[in-house]
């Protein structure tokens, strides 16, 4: 049965399927002397899913076709790595799906297979820990010399986003605003300063930030629904309540999925406070960190009494509403 995707993989993959990015990435870190070969025709996404069914827990990998300027076709395979540390095995999992790919374009047509079209792989690291594995196949094969000629040279190329400057990630804000929230998943931050400038980078595209807000409650634990709401209402203050909204609906999500209580009263606390405000305006300080300190039963009560309610005085019916 094929596995959830990791969060990781659900924003790289909407990252790339968003339009421009995925254009951005491969110009901007392709080998100079490759890019020259290619026209300016943007890349074209071609179904890349060539991965084995007992291996699929990453569904993030993505396939495009650029044009060559000399004729033909460059097929670019993007593979992101959301492990914590290098994983060995990468080059043989990406020769596998170099092969699947060129077996799957000659359709079964034997003239095909005698002129096979390029294919130059990427891999995308967020980790925490350096990469620290070879990028040639060759180097990575135990051969005497007289054996090593006949062994396969391959090569992928490697885009480690830890060393990377935050301002060199792209010079494409959406694709920057992306990398940005993954390079620093796994590493020691101020998560208050980074996500600033990655909801800054995303603030012109809706969609983008709703994949950010999603990625950054199931992945930033030290972002609380205080900070979060600060960074928005910097950035976007006209957004604030939508995507409190959705982080409110993640929270909850994932504290019953953990089943920790205090997930749960941080999305439920964040949905009855959005209620209140839609249908009674502003709320009070006090109101707010009432709710926040509430236990779920309490919680619970409130959210039942809030859809007939005709003030927040008859929410809060003891009257420590105001």
């Amino acid at each position: 049965m094929t596995k959830p995707p990791q969060p990781h993989d659900r924003l790289f993959r909407g990252l790339l399927d968003l339009d421009g990015t995925a254009r951005a990435l491969i110009r901007e870190w392709l080998p100079p002397e490759v890019g020259a070969l290619l026209t300016d025709d943007p890349p074209e996404p071609v179904d890349g899913t060539f991965v084995d069914e007992a291996l699929r827990t990453s569904q993030s990998d993505r396939l495009f076709r650029a044009k060559l300027k000399a004729g033909g076709d460059l097929f670019l395979y993007v593979l992101f790595d959301h492990k914590s540390t290098a994983e060995p095995g990468v080059i043989l999992q990406l020769l596998g799906y170099l092969c699947r790919i060129w077996v799957r374009n000659a359709e079964g047509k034997a003239e095909r297979f005698r002129i096979l079209p390029p294919i130059l792989p990427f891999v995308v690291y967020h980790g925490a820990a350096p990469w620290t594995v070879s990028l040639s196949l060759r180097d990575t094969i135990a051969a005497p010399d007289e054996i090593s000629a006949f062994q396969p040279e391959f090569r992928y190329s490697l885009i480690d986003l830890g060393p990377i400057p935050d301002r060199e990630l792209s010079a494409y804000p959406p694709l920057r605003a992306g990398l940005l929230a993954l390079k620093y998943a796994h590493r020691q931050s101020d998560p208050e300063t980074v996500l600033v400038q990655v909801f800054a980078d995303a603030k012109d595209l809706p969609p983008l930030f709703r994949m950010l807000v999603v990625y950054t409650t199931a992945v930033y634990r030290d972002v609380s629904p205080a900070t979060l709401r600060k960074v928005i209402r910097r950035v976007r203050p006209e957004w604030e309540e939508e995507m409190l909204s959705i982080a409110a609906r993640e929270w909850m999500a994932e504290g019953q999925a953990k089943g920790h209580a205090e997930g749960r009263a941080e999305g439920r606390a964040e949905m009855l406070l959005r209620q209140c405000r839609r249908k009674f305006g502003e709320v009070p300080d006090t109101v707010d960190e009432r709710v926040r300190a509430a236990s779920i039963d309490q919680l619970d009560e409130w959210g039942e009494r809030v859809l007939d309610a005709g003030s927040l005085d008859e929410v809060f019916a003891d009257g420590r509403s105001q």
